[in-house]
């Protein structure tokens, strides 16, 4: 008896341990379409908010930054531009699908943001 207690005490303790583990989802931040200078921020794989200038040549141009990071981490990715004349559109996926997305227009003012928790 003592015997098959100490395998079920085991056996849930395997159980538990297996569950409680959250596997690593890919998080991969895209920025496009600009035709000028435009500044991003984002929380990188070290969970550290990271700012950079991007020079892109033309609007086809594409900004790339991905990650492994689990369910309940936060992803945020946030972008301005100065150019009446450009665009930008800023997108964060999970595991390949747009998780959030924003796309903006000659507009100088206002910086995008597009963020979130991974959802369990």
């Amino acid at each position: 008896m003592r015997v098959l207690t100490n395998i079920l005490i085991v056996v849930f303790i395997l159980f538990f341990a297996a569950c409680s583990k959250h596997p690593e989802i890919k998080v991969e931040y895209e920025a496009s379409q600009a035709i000028s200078e435009f500044t991003l921020s984002y929380i990188d794989s070290n969970k550290m908010l990271k700012d950079t200038i991007i020079k892109p040549e033309s609007n086809t141009d594409l900004w790339h930054y991905s990650m492994m990071a689990k369910k309940g981490d936060i992803v945020y990715l946030s972008g301005h531009y100065n150019d009446i004349n450009s665009s930008l559109r800023l997108s964060i996926k999970i595991d390949g699908k747009i998780y959030k997305e924003q796309y903006s227009v000659g507009d100088t003012v206002n910086f995008m943001i597009v963020s979130g928790v991974i959802p369990y």
